[in-house]
């Protein structure tokens, strides 16, 4: 979900996702890279691209959330807590 403000009361974008779980994941990280910031750097006549947070910094952390789902939902217990 994308909200509007802090409170979390109104959301502005909305997406479950169905199917594998990499293809989830591949979708969830779209999702979130097209409803963050994208700042841009103009050196001479090349324009840079880059996004607040790193891509690859959140499909790892999308992926870890699946994975601690899955354990939670095999009823496993584990010490790593994702917050």
């Amino acid at each position: 979900m994308y909200f509007k403000g802090t409170d979390r009361a109104v959301f502005l974008d909305k997406r479950e996702f169905t199917g594998p779980i990499y293809t989830q994941i591949k979708e969830a990280v779209d999702f979130v890279l097209r409803n963050i910031r994208l700042g841009a750097t103009i050196n001479g006549l090349v324009r840079k691209e880059k996004y607040k947070l790193p891509p690859e910094a959140i499909r790892e952390i999308l992926f870890l959330v699946c994975m601690r789902l899955s354990v939670a939902e095999m009823g496993l217990k584990s010490n790593t807590w994702i917050l």
